[in-house]
């Protein structure tokens, strides 16, 4: 079996918790070299994962013939800059979503996974999660449209971080509300043309008042309708996240991605899982096969830049109070 080589750029605490078991658990992926501009992260990393060395280099790792992967999970400022490096050397890519901070940003990645026909997918990891992929099943056999309810709230999440910084991380809309916003397409099967969105920095105060709560409505071509509730002002004790669909005499309802409730005319069913599943490991059996075997990106350029759309068009919303046309 093919074993690909990973350079693994951003060694911070998100990677440490997740993706770290997750590659080191995968028997087609290996660190390889693991880059961080804390020397010191990057060296516990390597040292967790058996990788060959560790660096603060981004280009000595992106640039190495060893390597096959380049794994990106920095701050997302970075994301569109070392996506285009990598592609020009040659390497296939898996970066943390979002693509970029700006369109200009995602059009540039675009253009260089093109031109170097290399292949890419972006974190978009609940697109694969168990429930998610079974509620789709589900709701394309219905055939009807929709209503969609997606609450992600918590209490104060980004903190004091980079991650309240507009300039490195987007602000939350764009950091995690993509990940409910693309969600969203996949249930309703289709992409919105419409985008509405209320909302402020309610929380820890951005530099640049950068949202962090918001409820933010997407309007599809059949009429059926999504509405993502993000907030950062929440109490830590109630469950963060929830899903809730309604669709031709049918509710699903997903609770934290651990436990799935179907109402039909049939009945009611009960479907859980031994843990919370977002679909983390399964982008890594999806990104295998799509750079092992050439199969299809499931969140390829085409969703990615989706998603990224559709969350700057939400903050623009936001600040001018205005619907926006997709």
């Amino acid at each position: 079996m093919s074993v690909l080589k990973v350079a693994l750029i951003g060694c911070g605490g998100f990677v440490r918790h997740t993706h770290l078991a997750n590659l080191t658990g995968h028997e087609q992926f290996q660190i390889y070299a693991a880059v961080d501009i804390d020397l010191g992260a990057a060296q516990s990393i390597a040292e967790a994962s058996g990788a060959a060395y560790w660096t603060d280099d981004a280009d000595r790792a992106i640039s190495d013939p060893a390597v096959d992967v380049v794994f990106i999970a920095t701050p997302h400022h970075n994301h569109a800059d070392l996506t285009i490096r990598a592609a020009r050397a040659g390497k296939h890519i898996y970066c943390e979503k979002p693509m970029g901070l700006n369109e200009e940003e995602c059009q540039a990645v675009a253009a260089a996974i093109q031109e170097h026909g290399v292949q890419y997918l972006a974190g978009y990891n609940r697109a694969v999660a168990p429930f998610t992929l079974q509620a789709r099943a589900l709701l394309a056999s219905l055939q009807a449209p929709m209503l969609i309810y997606h609450r992600i709230a918590d209490w104060n999440p980004y903190g004091t971080s980079w991650m309240i910084d507009e300039s490195l991380s987007g602000g939350r809309v764009i950091g995690e509300g993509g990940h409910a916003l693309d969600m969203m397409c996949r249930l309703a099967g289709q992409d919105p043309v419409r985008v509405y969105a209320e909302g402020g920095n309610f929380a820890a105060p951005s530099p640049t008042g950068a949202p962090d709560s918001a409820v933010i409505t997407l309007g599809f071509p059949d009429g059926s309708s999504g509405v993502l509730y993000l907030s950062s002002v929440g109490n830590n004790a109630f469950p963060k996240e929830e899903v809730q669909i309604t669709c031709a005499n049918h509710t699903i309802v997903i609770y934290g991605f651990e436990r799935m409730e179907v109402y039909s005319p049939g009945g009611q069913e009960t479907f859980t899982l031994p843990a919370m599943d977002k679909g983390l490991r399964a982008m890594l059996d999806q990104a295998a096969a799509v750079f092992l075997d050439g199969a299809p990106s499931p969140t390829g350029i085409p969703e990615a830049l989706r998603a990224t759309r559709i969350t700057f068009a939400a903050v623009r919303a936001i600040r001018t109070r205005q619907l926006q046309a997709l």
